[in-house]
């Protein structure tokens, strides 16, 4: 193995990379600010129920972006019996505030999936501990961060809080995100992955004719139907396990578009692993008065 750069093979929408050889990934732009843009639900449908807004003036809504190792998660979203990357949010900041929260995150991983950037928002109320019942002035973003990482690294340490601002009371960071960008890392060849690599990347023992999967992902560039890659919000997951078997000869360019075609779960490859997954960044239109 070389540290030679490796070629992203999809460079346009649905967002994904491959590797061929172990390279760190960028951490993108924690919270970058667009507008203009129609927002879509890419994880589930709905739309905000009684979770959504506090209206309570004495709450302040914190945007809080999180980056974690998705190993030791059974998912993001709160599970009785199973750590969670809510669980454990929503513990940390009980004890910084010392009352319980609720924390909802934009993206829904699934278990051993990692982020760079998931998004999550919060209300908080700030009560003098001294004298119950006084209600104090929001607490700084950056005392928030500080706090909350503090509360997290006393355990397992594979979560921190990046970034935390202070929102209006109706953001909501599930259905305001605009877009999610996800990418996967796929390491291939015989030598085994490195310690460090480990539950961070899928390893595929075969060579893979990468030019094949380049032209293998300029079939699914574009406004498509995905309904045959998408299931349990594993979409990637489906599209990844499908490129690799172009690549290690198991279908072709024209079965990928009859898979495309078929618009039919049931009709794609089984899906990658989880541990190669990575949700990269969240986009929202943010007011002007939030920090870029």
């Amino acid at each position: 193995m070389t540290d030679e750069k490796s070629t992203p093979l999809v460079s346009e929408s649905p967002k994904h990379s491959f590797d061929q050889r172990p390279e760190s990934p960028q951490r993108p732009w924690k919270l970058p600010r667009i507008a203009g843009e129609e927002i879509i639900n890419d994880d589930e449908d709905g739309s905000p129920g009684d979770e959504t807004m506090s209206q309570n003036p004495r709450m302040q809504r914190y945007l809080v972006a999180i980056e974690y190792i998705g190993t030791r998660f059974a998912g993001a979203q709160k599970q009785p019996n199973f750590r969670t990357v809510v669980g454990v949010l929503e513990e940390a900041f009980h004890k910084f505030i010392g009352q319980p929260v609720s924390v909802f995150c934009s993206s829904r991983t699934d278990a051993g999936v990692h982020a760079l950037s998931n998004v999550c928002h919060v209300d908080v109320e700030r009560i003098s501990k001294r004298r119950p019942g006084e209600v104090l002035p929001p607490h700084e973003p950056t005392v928030v961060r500080r706090a909350v990482n503090h509360f997290l690294q006393q355990k397992e340490g594979d979560i921190m809080v990046i970034d935390v601002r202070s929102v209006p009371h109706n953001f909501h960071a599930r259905y305001k995100a605009q877009e999610r960008t996800y990418f996967y890392r796929l390491l291939s060849g015989p030598e085994p992955l490195s310690t460090f690599e480990k539950d961070r990347a899928w390893h595929v023992p075969e060579e893979l004719d990468i030019l094949a999967m380049q032209r293998a992902c300029r079939v699914l560039v574009g406004h498509h139907d995905f309904s045959s890659f998408r299931a349990a919000s594993c979409q990637v997951r489906l599209l990844v396990g499908v490129l690799k078997a172009v690549g290690t000869g198991e279908l072709t360019i024209s079965d990928v578009e009859r898979i495309l075609n078929a618009k039919n779960v049931t009709a794609a490859s089984p899906m990658a692993p989880a541990c190669g997954l990575y949700l990269g960044n969240v986009k929202y239109d943010l007011p002007c008065d939030v920090p870029k």
